[in-house]
């Protein structure tokens, strides 16, 4: 396995790290086809074992057939946690609202947390690998 891998698809672009950090960059709309190809980058990267999500959600709100899709696809098992970075109050209104519909389901027990920068996120991804993941 490679240690760097990106992928760019719309607006957005998605990099992988080793040994277990995603990290995804969304820019305007996430519209279906975007979100199909995000669940396809999840499932690519956490084939081998779970991984931390950094999403920065700044510059980017997601409709709302695109959060279905996510809710519909989404599988707890490819994630240790997700965090966002840089919810205004619309992408904080729309990153909730994914996760609660996640909860909702009854497979979603990731944690979720927001960070103010890219840098305070990957602080919390240290400390959060420092604990046992919880599947």
């Amino acid at each position: 396995m490679s240690s760097h891998r990106e992928w760019s698809f719309g607006g957005h672009h998605a990099h992988f790290e080793e040994p277990d950090l995603l990290v995804m960059k969304f820019n305007g709309p996430s519209k279906v086809e975007d979100c199909r190809k995000l669940l396809e980058v999840c499932e690519e990267v956490a084939a081998e074992q779970p991984v931390f999500l950094i999403s920065d959600v700044s510059n980017s709100l997601i409709d709302k057939e695109a959060r279905e899709l996510l809710v519909e696809h989404s599988k707890a098992e490819w994630f240790r946690g997700h965090i966002y970075v840089g919810t205004g109050p619309r992408q904080l209104a729309g990153a909730k609202a994914l996760m609660l519909a996640l909860y909702f389901t009854g497979r979603w027990m990731v944690d979720v947390d927001f960070a103010d920068s890219e840098r305070d996120a990957r602080d919390l991804v240290a400390r959060k690998r420092a604990q046992p993941p919880r599947h």
